[in-house]
């Protein structure tokens, strides 16, 4: 596909493997269903506090000190110390369990480079990308001088923001994806309002890319991305090749449940914003045990 002189596409035709990421499609909430199950966690989380305040109580103390704060205090109380420290029995399991495990057969060299050479290669993945009237995204890529690149994705990067990861047939990706919306009607209207106030405004909105992008870029049914260069022959580097090539694979091959993530997440957030704002915490009195060490 060829497009006007400093524009480059690279569409994703090729097949691709894709492992882990096999969980099922989450169920999208209800409001009323993501409310009750908000004050459900709510519940859990103050009866967890209650119990661990209690069981802290509990132990006799020789003396107490209070810290008055104004609207809490913390109350610190000496205690003898405990018979056996925090998790230690825990610690004791854990190492029966590992020396249980070293009693097989140790590898030998060759083994442990045979397993090191099936490991997928861990990369990192860092993009900021603005997503225009919930359609098509303008992504910034960095190469390690920081020279920025910029790219315009037919997929709504909404579903891909934040912090998480992904595996494909080489690699193991850690992505951290910064997204930002652009609603055109509101930047017209801030730019409108701006003008009648006496301020120079510019709007942002998708107009410059949708007069210079291929009729067929947004509604193509396959994820693509166009590349954004200089010149035609701007070198442009491999690396943006295989991180947007994995990421926009990893998109295709999971579309329906990062779009049902999504969508949940966003009806819990709502959910537990209103629980929030309709029971603010209240302050609290902290109570801490301690005792010498010897």
């Amino acid at each position: 596909m060829r497009f006007p002189p400093t524009f480059f596409a690279a569409l994703l035709l090729s097949p691709v493997i894709l492992f882990a990421n096999a969980n099922p499609v989450p169920q999208v909430p209800t409001r009323a269903e993501a409310d009750a199950a908000i004050s459900a966690e709510m519940q859990a989380r103050e009866d967890r506090e209650a119990d661990r305040k209690a069981a802290i109580e509990a132990v006799p103390a020789f003396e107490e000190w209070e810290v008055d704060h104004g609207n809490r205090k913390t109350i610190l109380r000496r205690v003898a110390p405990p018979a056996r420290l925090p998790f230690a029995d825990d610690r004791l399991e854990n190492e029966g369990d590992s020396t249980a495990a070293s009693e097989g057969p140790a590898w030998t060299e060759e083994e442990i480079a045979a397993w090191m050479a099936e490991q997928p290669v861990h990369r990192t993945l860092n993009l900021t990308a603005t997503v225009y009237d919930q359609s098509f995204t303008e992504i910034t890529w960095r190469d390690e001088d920081r020279q920025e690149w910029t790219i315009l994705s037919n997929i709504d990067f909404r579903y891909l923001g934040g912090i998480g990861h992904f595996d494909d047939e080489t690699h193991h990706w850690m992505t951290f994806l910064f997204v930002y919306e652009v609603d055109s009607e509101k930047q017209e209207s801030i730019a409108r309002r701006a003008a009648e106030e006496g301020f120079d405004y510019t709007p942002r909105t998708a107009d410059h890319w949708l007069s210079i992008i291929p009729g067929d870029f947004l509604s193509s049914s396959e994820p693509e991305y166009i590349i954004i260069a200089e010149h035609e022959k701007a070198a442009i580097p491999q690396a943006l090749y295989e991180e947007l090539d994995a990421l926009h694979r990893h998109y295709h091959a999971h579309e329906e449940r990062l779009i049902a993530e999504y969508e949940r997440n966003k009806v819990m957030n709502e959910a537990r914003r209103a629980y929030l704002e309709a029971n603010p915490p209240k302050p609290k009195d902290t109570v801490i045990n301690f005792w010498r060490v010897r």
